[in-house]
């Protein structure tokens, strides 16, 4: 009896110190709320409006759920994972693209000295250090920066990627990723050769500073296409960069962001591999399609092209009314073109205002409001110009667990 009870004493023991040592956590979010959207789209005297009266969900923030672990290896070293889910709380499906994990899959390890390397698909670093530097913290859809005026230039993951995070040292903290398969396949008979290649990648690069009022994040990301199978023959290289800041003044918390693309935004590869969003700008990207069957960028448009040029920035605040509450605005614009032929003569514009309430009910509920209105304008050498109108009201609540 009492080796009996020794025994469960030692196997209760022994169970908890590996409790201690290794952690995994159920979280996940779930946003929902009342809205009304609509978008309008005019040319000439022809015009399309989209109206949507109802459920809108995912606004804040889209919706999610996971697992995030890690195991305590010694000496300041663990092993870490997170496996991500997004979903449409409107009718329970799965969003981008079906994936089982598609918001994010990594495992790797971290260090207290010496920071963390994971691998999987997960954020590039404008997400990570950039993004956050938004009143609307890159949510809110067209209000954030990511579904505003920049797109994935400021938010974005990527597929079979290293990456690598230093610790903050004093404020400063840096990082470093690279996705991409190098895959070739080469096809020998008789009559020739043929190779089928992917050797696309992406390397992603930030920094920031945050100490005191002040925060600053900088990013610069470059994905090289390369990419020929029986069908097509895609190359190019796409650079894109950012610049944001943020002062706060406890009465007031001031934001400015700065950044340019250079080279196609959403071509299949770039798409395929994590990015591709060109933010409310895609609306206005679908009426550039070439229809020239001469032309050697047919069927795609100006975001899809070597050529493709954008400008965006972003000013607003944050101001707290309470300790709960806080009243948000931002003000965001775009300028964008093409140097390719096959484009000459058509130049975009887009502007955005954004007015947002945010009531904080506990740590893990809160209520929001949102308003947000934009315009754009497509302008061509020899057609009727194009003009855009985005709309978005809406009240909503959000749960995180």
């Amino acid at each position: 009896m009492k080796k009996t009870l020794l025994t469960a004493a030692l196997v209760t023991g022994l169970s908890g110190i590996a409790q201690a040592k290794s952690t995994v956590t159920l979280y996940g979010l779930v946003d929902a709320g009342i809205g009304y959207q609509q978008t309008k789209v005019t040319q000439g005297d022809a015009y399309t409006k989209t109206r949507v009266v109802g459920l809108i969900n995912g606004v804040k923030n889209g919706n999610r759920w996971g697992f995030k672990g890690a195991e305590d290896l010694g000496n300041g070293t663990s092993a870490i994972f997170q496996l991500e889910s997004g979903f449409d709380m409107g009718n329970g499906r799965s969003s981008l693209g079906g994936r089982l994990f598609g918001r994010q899959a990594y495992v790797g390890l971290k260090g207290d000295g010496w920071g963390a390397l994971t691998l999987g698909r997960q954020y590039n670093l404008a997400a990570d250090i950039v993004a956050p530097i938004d009143p609307f913290g890159a949510g809110f859809l067209q209000a954030g920066v990511l579904g505003g005026a920049f797109g994935a230039s400021t938010f974005a993951r990527m597929d079979n990627s290293i990456k690598y995070v230093t610790p903050d040292f004093s404020g400063f903290k840096l990082g470093v990723a690279y996705g991409g398969k190098n895959t070739k396949t080469t096809n020998s008979d008789d009559f020739n050769d043929f190779e089928e290649r992917d050797t696309s990648h992406w390397i992603s690069f930030g920094a920031g500073y945050s100490s005191g009022p002040i925060t600053v994040g900088a990013s610069y990301d470059r994905f090289l296409t390369d990419f020929r199978d029986t069908d097509s023959d895609i190359k190019g290289t796409t650079h894109m960069w950012n610049l944001f800041g943020s002062y706060d003044l406890d009465v007031v918390k001031l934001f400015l962001g700065y950044g340019q693309v250079r080279g196609a935004m959403s071509n299949d590869i770039i798409v395929r591999n994590g990015a591709g969003n060109t933010g409310l700008n895609a609306v206005l990207n679908g009426f550039t399609t070439v229809t020239n069957p001469n032309s050697s960028a047919v069927g795609m448009n100006y975001a899809q092209t070597n050529g493709y040029r954008q400008q965006a920035w972003m000013a607003g605040l944050s101001m707290p009314v309470s300790d709960q509450a806080k009243v948000l605005f931002s003000y965001q614009g775009s300028a964008t073109k093409n140097t390719g032929d096959a484009f000459d003569g058509v130049k975009g514009k887009l502007h955005i205002l954004s007015l947002g309430y945010l009531h904080n009910l506990s740590k893990r509920t809160s209520l929001y409001a949102i308003a947000t209105y934009g315009t754009g304008r497509l302008k061509f050498g020899n057609r009727d110009n194009i003009k855009l109108k985005s709309t978005l009201v809406g009240v909503g609540m959000q749960h995180r667990f």
